[in-house]
């Protein structure tokens, strides 16, 4: 274990929202988060097929340091399709504050209809998850 991996917290940030859309920005002058296309459903023609996703996520209840992880997993097969994990260690000071974090992935495999969903986890303690629907439309 590292240094850094010893100094991460022990508090467990509370999750407040969690959205997937198509993208998102964030203006640092005002500190306002644009979300655009925000959805819970894909629909294709065929399978197996692929999509990029934006995933917002808003928390509460954080101080100290963290080190951030979203996995993308497959449901019902529990099978892990993407991780993505924060670079820098991310320090959190006020635990009134709410703290927010954006992901945009490169595009991810969908090899059938079903559920998957994107799971946050802060030091590797699981917070919460979102699920999105594939679906197949009628030819």
């Amino acid at each position: 274990m590292t240094g850094e991996e010893q100094n991460l917290s022990k508090v467990v940030p509370y999750l407040l929202a969690i959205l997937v859309c198509d993208s998102g920005t964030f203006d640092p002058n005002s500190g306002k988060k644009t979300l655009v296309g925000i959805f819970d459903r894909v629909i294709t023609r065929n399978f197996p097929t692929s999509r990029s996703y934006s995933v917002y996520f808003r928390l509460t209840d954080a101080q100290g340091n963290y080190r951030f992880k979203v996995q993308y997993a497959q449901v019902e097969t529990d099978n892990i399709l993407g991780e993505f994990e924060t670079r820098d260690i991310v320090n959190i000071k006020n635990r009134l504050d709410t703290f927010d974090l954006f992901t945009s992935s490169p595009p991810l495999p969908i090899p059938e209809a079903g559920q998957y969903e994107f799971r946050l986890y802060a030091n590797n303690m699981f917070l919460g998850r979102i699920a999105i629907k594939a679906e197949q439309i009628e030819r």
